[in-house]
């Protein structure tokens, strides 16, 4: 494992990825190196994070620090209860610059650290106190309770530029949240592809394996040296077979959690969005009705005006010029 700098963290960092593997590596190099290194592991850290204002990347690296954290509990208590000092204001920067589903993202990493007991729940309500105090004035795009859309209602056509302006501005954050939420989705769905449960070829390889490496009762009938011997060879070939393949049907296994945390938001963010655009439809409908009744309104004003055709006369007006001739 490679030696530690601020440099090589920063570099680190830069290439981490949302993905299991890439988050799992880097944690485990940080936790290999936390005990002399602590100190810069966080400001290197939380400086990356102030650096960066992409949704997906600030994810990312809380994420980071979720596993790190998690896998702290036991290995580095005195790293985990360090690395909090960091994230009030790392959250409290991410509230104000990630959008409303990422930010969901992030309240649910802090509601597991709290059903898993990770930190004091006065810390944890600190955490969810930075994070909200940006969200409350941010337009909630998944998760807002369903209002009925009044004929006023900046989503219609309205005189005002304000509501314009603020219409557009949400429209572009829920447009691209639900982006965001379906990117991930098919990314996920991608991978799950050509699953690890489903490797038959490696499967059958570890199958091939003498019986007796997984069950000791049959360690009764190796009576021989060379008997011995041909195990343990045999053993420490599977060993790191047996290992990788474990090593990926647990990231199998995350994959397909987050998939259906994904799958959660998904239907919710359509359940709402389909009430939204129902709200939306009765209103161009009332809308309509209204347009159709003053239609009626008017054609009936048309209707009682006089028919100048029909006016009869018998005498005939003069010519325009007569009218300014004297007699």
């Amino acid at each position: 494992m490679s030696g530690f700098s601020e440099s090589t963290m920063r570099e680190r960092l830069m290439k981490l990825t949302n993905t299991t593997h890439s988050i799992q590596t880097l944690s485990m190099w940080i936790l290999h190196h936390q005990k002399k290194n602590a100190d810069a592991i966080l400001d290197t850290w939380l400086k990356e994070v102030r650096s960066i204002t992409d949704s997906e990347r600030l994810l990312s690296l809380m994420n980071l620090a979720n596993d790190v954290i998690q896998n702290a509990r036991k290995k580095a208590p005195a790293f985990m209860n360090a690395f909090y000092e960091v994230l009030q204001p790392a959250v409290s920067h991410i509230s104000k610059n990630a959008d409303q589903y990422h930010r969901q993202l992030l309240e649910r990493i802090l509601s597991v650290w709290r059903e898993r007991g990770i930190y004091s729940t006065e810390n944890l309500d600190l955490l969810v106190n930075c994070l909200q105090e940006t969200s409350i004035s941010t337009p909630n795009l998944i998760s807002d309770p369903e209002s009925p859309i009044r004929t006023d209602s900046p989503l219609l056509p309205s005189g005002s530029p304000g509501s314009s302006l603020d219409n557009s501005k949400k429209i572009k954050e829920e447009f691209h949240a639900f982006s965001s939420l379906s990117t991930n989705m098919i990314n996920l769905l991608r991978r799950l592809e050509d699953p690890a449960s489903a490797d038959v070829k490696i499967r059958q390889i570890i199958a091939a394996y003498p019986e007796a490496i997984a069950n000791p009762l049959l360690l009764k009938e190796i009576k021989t040296s060379e008997g011995v011997a041909a195990l343990m060879a045999k053993t420490v070939e599977a060993v790191p077979v047996v290992d990788a393949y474990c090593t990926r049907l647990q990231d199998e296994l995350k994959e397909r959690q987050n998939l259906q945390y994904l799958m959660a938001d998904y239907i919710k963010a359509l359940d709402q969005a389909n009430e939204r655009n129902k709200a939306l439809l009765d209103s161009v409908k009332k809308g309509i009705s209204r347009l159709d009744a003053e239609k009626k309104e008017l054609a009936k004003h048309i209707d009682s005006l006089p028919d100048l055709s029909q006016i009869a006369g018998s005498t005939i007006l003069p010519p325009l010029g007569e009218l300014f001739t004297s007699s």
